[in-house]
């Protein structure tokens, strides 16, 4: 009788199935959004599109976690429906599916209305540094400061474009063949003037002919974020290293640095979006907190894994790993 007690102070549906595929329970939460269903089948009880696959899944005993849509009142709702045989758990995600489409629509505006004045800024200031020689040297410093800063937004703003696209899955992924050391070598060149800024040295260990099977773009933005964090808390004339390794199923990349470090209880939040660690902030090193969220989101579209040591104060180690496809 507890147990019943607890099911019906549920803010999720539970259904219990029995041999027969009808219910033979269902707790208060499920018959005030579904009716009195109780011993009705599964097909009657839960008219949603893709129920075979739920059906599927629990006759198999398997574990299956879908998103789906159900018409309550005339109203399109969106259910979250998982099975844990002999139990269908469902809830209702309209909320956050009309929360998640209020911020694409958001974040697609912000990017459409930035970046029309940006590419106009950027290029009257590029006309402007093509005439440098008829300009004064205290203009054409201030010129190189526009466009420098005009680039940083610019890329600020790619990289909130792209998180979003991630984040709410419409990112379509391709596959190509990538040399993993040549992608690691564009990465350093393209970051050299940050790095040798601070009087950095950048190794690299590896072999010249390890091929990865992936999508290109993603597999560079992981790199490249986890290189540029290397170089944004190294301190000024340490080093980074960079490690590449495999095995039969995967690649893996190891980007080392000797600086600030992250304190170990914030380890766990560094992927939020906009999460910047408290040595972080104290550094004044500036940064939205964007880069390991749209590393972890890029993981997830490409099957790959992240793991993350460190010392505070003594440095970073990151590692990611990509599976090998044939």
């Amino acid at each position: 009788m507890t147990d019943i007690k607890l099911l019906d102070r549920l803010w999720e549906g539970v259904l219990l199935i029995d041999e027969r595929l009808r219910v033979a329970f269902h707790n208060e939460y499920a018959k005030n959004y579904l009716g009195d269903i109780y011993g009705l089948p599964i097909s009657e009880a839960l008219r949603v599109p893709r129920l075979s696959e739920v059906v599927d899944a629990f006759l198999a005993g398997k574990e299956l976690v879908i998103e789906t849509t159900f018409v309550k009142s005339g109203v399109e709702k969106h259910l979250r429906i998982k099975t844990v045989n002999p139990h269908i758990i469902f809830q209702d995600i309209s909320e956050r599916k009309l929360l998640e489409s209020a911020k694409m629509d958001f974040v697609n505006s912000l990017v459409h209305e930035f970046s029309t004045p940006l590419t106009v800024i950027n290029g009257y200031s590029q006309l402007l540094m093509d005439e440098r020689s008829s300009l004064s040297a205290e203009t054409t410093g201030t010129v190189e400061r526009i466009m420098r800063s005009t680039q940083r937004l610019s890329k600020l703003v790619d990289e909130l474009a792209m998180l979003s696209n991630l984040e709410l899955h419409n990112y379509k992924s391709t596959t190509q063949t990538i040399n993993l050391k040549s992608l690691v070598e564009e990465v350093i060149a393209e970051t050299e003037p940050k790095w040798k800024k601070k009087d950095l040295s950048v190794s690299i260990d590896a072999p010249s002919d390890l091929y990865l099977k992936n999508d290109a773009l993603l597999v560079y933005r992981i790199v490249a974020n986890i290189f540029s964090n290397s170089i944004k808390y190294s301190y000024t004339g340490g080093r980074v290293e960079i490690y590449l390794s495999y095995d039969e199923d995967s690649v893996s990349v190891s980007i080392r640095d000797h600086g600030m470090g992250i304190r170990s209880e914030e380890i766990p939040r560094i992927f939020e979006r906009f999460f910047r660690s408290s040595n972080a902030k104290a550094s004044g090193v500036s940064g939205l907190g964007l880069g390991l969220a749209l590393v972890k989101h890029a993981l997830s579209v490409i099957g790959g894994t992240i793991c993350v040591n460190s010392r505070y104060m003594l440095g970073t180690e990151v590692t990611v790993t990509f599976p090998r496809v044939d």
